[in-house]
């Protein structure tokens, strides 16, 4: 009965893939362990949870818990492998993407490739309903460009100057470059909520004044020893120290996003995500 009753639930409650975007504007802001232990927090939830990995094998999601991804994107691009086989399984149910190399091999597809690349995503044998993106740090990610379905952005200033001018850097060209004028931001690695919302008030107020962009405060996430902790044993906090200060606040931002409405083109699903995605891949390198 309950596992008729989760079946339930999960057709009326997911109405399109929920896409999420983090980044830190910097390699070394804690992007990827946010985006891991976000993801585990929405799965302690009952969300299915997909992580689109655009980072190198040696610094993304699968290295931070100790895992290898053997395949990537491309070589489903490529129909060496079917995409069920490229995705690695972390824990708690919890899927990967990578696509490192994959995003490169976009802008070389063919029409008819591009076509099968997207119809083979609308039959992914497992279900997803909520798709973090794990993009690369900086100006470099293809999946900065406007065509990729990224309905929320969140980033990850840091407690120091130089992770608060990338994280403002960053805000700065995806509002002058695509438009953007609506951020989320989570304060990574500060001592606690007085310092996480003065930093945000400044921030808040430079983009305002300079770049008519609001910001919203999603939160922060404390320098905790557990954190680091954590990560040394290649886990996600929520699951190696529950009670820790970090596991709330990923637990805190996790539900929130869960109550956030959905845009109207959210009603989709990996496949349009994927045809954005080459669109967009398209559009880059033509600029470029």
């Amino acid at each position: 009965m309950r596992d008729q009753a989760d079946g339930l639930r999960r057709m009326f409650d997911r109405q399109g893939l929920r896409i999420v975007r983090l980044s830190s504007g910097a390699a070394d802001g804690g992007k990827t362990g946010a985006v891991l232990n976000l993801a585990a927090a929405l799965a302690e939830l009952g969300r299915d949870v997909l992580i689109v990995d655009e980072d190198p094998a040696a610094r993304g999601v699968t290295a931070e818990l100790g895992l290898k991804a053997r395949f990537d994107l491309d070589d489903v691009i490529r129909r060496k492998r079917d995409l069920d086989e490229v995705l690695v399984r972390g824990p708690a149910g919890i899927l990967i993407l990578p696509i490192a190399r994959g995003a490169a091999s976009l802008t070389q597809l063919p029409l008819r490739e591009q076509q099968w690349l997207v119809e083979r995503c609308s039959r992914l044998s497992t279900p997803v309903d909520t798709l973090l993106v794990d993009a690369a740090s900086g100006s470099a990610s293809a999946l900065l460009w406007p065509g990729v379905s990224a309905q929320e952005v969140i980033v990850l200033p840091g407690g120091s100057a130089q992770a608060i001018t990338s994280g403002y850097a960053l805000i700065k060209t995806l509002n002058a470059e695509f438009g953007r004028r609506e951020f989320r931001l989570l304060v990574n690695d500060v001592s606690g909520e007085a310092e996480a919302r003065h930093i945000f008030g400044n921030m808040a107020g430079v983009a305002q004044r300079y770049l008519q962009v609001s910001l919203d405060f999603m939160g922060h996430v404390p320098a905790d020893d557990q954190l680091r902790q954590a990560a040394r044993l290649r886990q996600p906090v929520v699951a190696a120290f529950p009670a820790a200060a970090a596991a709330g606040s990923f637990r805190k931002l996790a539900l929130a996003i869960t109550g956030w409405s959905r845009a109207n083109e959210d009603a989709s699903g990996l496949d349009e995500f994927m045809r954005r995605l080459i669109d967009s891949s398209r559009l880059r390198a033509a600029a470029a």
